[in-house]
């Protein structure tokens, strides 16, 4: 008869177990836990204090509109929450689709984020703000029931490429407009602002970089000299000075290098431009890094095998290389998300400019003893934060997909 295993002592294992081995292992261990944690204790009192009891967040609550949207137009509130109700939709369809199959970690995660803020401004919404309640609460429904819909038809994701391609000339017209008047007038890009205008420069800039960058690294590789020395010349030249030098080129020198008014040409137009190609050239040489990873041999045998040079690029070395430098090209993403905050330079107001700037220096915040600088300084912080970490973590979990890293 065999006798059954005895359960480990408690103080090994669970919570109090880790703590031993990690907090509590030694004397110096002990005594620096201790410290750092009576520490980090102090300091969080003195947060929560001054958030619950102290600070002023009246001027950030009234202004709410100003920083999202800036001076959009607040008859025409409903299209950029629209815009937000068929981004929900799109993601709540593609996650909900991926989790009948089983799979799509990564969208599904994505998905409940952006879902469970949209749930928090529906509740503020639906008691605070009434001239757009009843629009976020659409916008979170909507979403939540393209979510069940994935679920019930799997066979949506066939569609999700030709729906999320649509989405890109809605959105245009959506916030931008066609006509002079009615629901659909257009609405000029300097009315565009706050986090609404932060997240377009974010989107169009990490979007249209990648593709730029990609093919200046390829090109840096080339056997033509008029090409491979073009681009190096404009890799080093665009890295060779930080994005607020290349934004005032684009606010001052572009202008009159054409000899146009300053008006002539749309600062965001300017401010997609600096940004992208910015990106592009730090993007070139995250790949061209990655390029370099792969053995020479991978090359080789490709062309051992039949495969034309273009082939051998795009089908063997090429989705190599971007696996191995995929940490580097998501830190440049979240890197370019906050970069977004110099576009004042070109006379926009983004979100940051806005918190940092105008709402400070309004009646009613300068009336308050010390300001609401450290106020909205918070509320930036959190909200940055939460979407460089969003990234971040959908950068793990397809690392972790994809085996970067591993042998």
């Amino acid at each position: 008869m065999m006798i059954p295993a005895r359960e480990p002592p408690v103080l090994t294992t669970g919570v109090i177990g880790w703590m031993r081995r990690n907090l509590f292992a030694n004397l110096l261990d002990s005594i620096v836990t201790i410290v750092l944690g009576a520490a980090v204790i102090w300091a969080g009192y003195g947060l929560i204090s001054w958030v619950l009891f102290s600070a002023s967040w009246g001027p950030l609550w009234e202004n709410m509109r100003l920083l999202f949207v800036y001076r959009y137009p607040p008859d025409l509130l409903w299209r950029p929450l629209s815009v937000v109700g068929m981004l929900l939709v799109l993601l709540g369809l593609s996650a909900g689709a991926t989790r009948a199959s089983g799979g799509g970690n990564i969208i599904r995660g994505f998905y409940w984020s952006m879902a469970g803020i949209s749930w928090l401004a529906t509740v503020v919404a639906l008691f605070n703000w009434e001239s757009v309640r009843w629009l976020w609460l659409g916008a979170s429904a909507a979403g939540l029931l393209a979510y069940f819909i994935g679920r019930a038809y799997p066979r949506v994701t066939l569609r999700m490429p030709w729906l999320w391609g649509a989405s890109i000339p809605a959105t245009v017209v959506l916030l931008y407009g066609v006509w002079t008047s009615g629901p659909l007038q257009l609405v000029g890009t300097r009315m565009w602002g706050g986090f609404m205008l932060t997240l377009v420069l974010a989107v169009v800039g990490i979007v249209m970089s990648f593709p730029i960058g990609v093919a200046l690294a390829l090109g840096r590789r080339s056997q033509l000299p008029a090409i491979k020395y073009f681009c190096i010349a404009f890799i080093e030249i665009v890295r060779g000075a930080p994005l607020i030098t290349w934004l005032f080129i684009a606010s001052l020198m572009v202008p009159l290098v054409f000899n146009v008014g300053p008006d002539a040409i749309d600062p965001l137009v300017r401010g997609f431009v600096a940004i992208t190609l910015f990106s592009a050239a730090y993007m070139a040489e995250n790949v061209r890094g990655g390029l370099q990873a792969v053995p020479r041999g991978q090359n080789e045998a490709a062309r051992a095998l039949g495969l034309s040079g273009w082939q051998t690029m795009s089908l063997i070395v090429l989705p190599q290389a971007l696996r191995a430098v995929l940490p580097a090209i998501v830190g440049q993403a979240i890197g370019l998300f906050k970069d977004t905050s110099l576009v004042f330079i070109v006379g926009l107001f983004d979100f940051f400019e806005i918190g940092r700037r105008i709402i400070p220096n309004q009646t009613a915040s300068l009336q308050i003893a010390g300001g609401v600088y450290m106020e909205m300084s918070l509320f930036m912080t959190l909200i940055y934060f939460f979407f460089a970490w969003r990234m971040s973590v959908a950068s793990r979990q397809l690392e972790k997909q994809l085996g970067v890293g591993e042998r």
